[in-house]
C-alpha cells in the first residue's frame, strides 16, 4: 500500500505530466472570440475537455483533505519532521503561504453582481460549480458564466491562471517532500 507521501508524489507527478497541463503551457494560436458567442466556454483550439476534467480531478485529490494526502496534510505532517529537514519544512510552508497570497489576490475577471472577485472565489465557482463538482450553491453561477459569450473566454483564462498557482504550490511541496522522503528512506536503509 502506498504511503501518504507516495500518494501525494504520485498525483503531483500525474498533474505535471497531464495532457491538459501540456496544452496549457503551449502558446495558443490566435483565438477568435466569436467562437464563444454560442456559449461554449471551452471552445479553445486543441483543448480536450476530458483532459481538463482529469487534471481537475487529480488536483481535487491534492487540495481536499478527504483522501488524507492533500497539500494541507503534507504541510501538517512536515511540521513534525526532524530538525535536519528544516529547509524542506520551510519550503513547504512557503509554497502554501504563497498559494494563499495568490488566491486572495483580485481575479482578472469579476463575478457578476459583485465589485471585486478574488482568485479563490473565481476558482471555487468554476471548480466546484461545474468542473470537479456540481455544488448547488455554485452551479447556477457557473452555468451563467460559462455560457456568457466572450466573457467565458476571459473567465476560463483567469481560471487557468489560478491553476498555475495551485500547480506551483503542489510542485514545490512535492519537491520538498521528495527530498525529505528520499533522505529518510536512505537513512532507514543505512540503519
Amino acid at each position: 500500500m502506498l504511503s501518504t507521501y507516495e500518494l501525494f508524489l504520485e498525483r503531483a507527478l500525474r498533474l505535471e505530466r497531464s495532457r491538459f497541463w501540456v496544452w496549457l503551457r503551449t502558446p495558443q494560436v490566435e483565438v477568435d472570440l466569436r467562437r464563444f458567442a454560442d456559449g461554449n466556454w471551452l471552445d479553445h483550439p486543441n483543448l480536450n475537455q476530458d483532459e481538463l476534467e482529469a487534471f481537475c480531478l487529480n488536483l481535487r485529490l491534492l487540495i481536499q483533505d478527504r483522501d488524507g494526502f492533500s497539500v494541507r496534510r503534507i504541510h501538517q505532517l512536515s511540521q513534525g519532521w526532524p530538525a535536519q529537514h528544516q529547509a524542506e519544512r520551510e519550503g513547504i510552508a512557503q509554497a502554501v503561504n504563497e498559494l494563499h497570497l495568490r488566491l486572495d489576490e483580485q481575479s482578472l475577471v469579476v463575478l457578476p453582481g459583485v465589485d471585486r472577485t478574488t482568485n479563490r472565489e473565481l476558482f471555487d465557482v468554476v471548480f466546484y460549480g461545474g468542473i470537479a463538482h456540481a455544488d448547488p450553491d455554485k452551479r447556477g453561477q457557473f452555468q451563467r458564466m460559462a455560457t456568457s459569450g466572450a466573457f467565458s473566454f476571459f473567465m476560463f483564462r483567469a481560471f487557468c491562471g489560478v491553476l498555475f498557482h495551485y500547480r506551483n504550490c503542489i510542485t514545490q511541496t512535492a519537491y520538498h517532500l521528495g527530498r525529505y522522503y528520499m533522505a529518510e528512506k536512505a537513512a532507514a536503509r543505512a540503519g
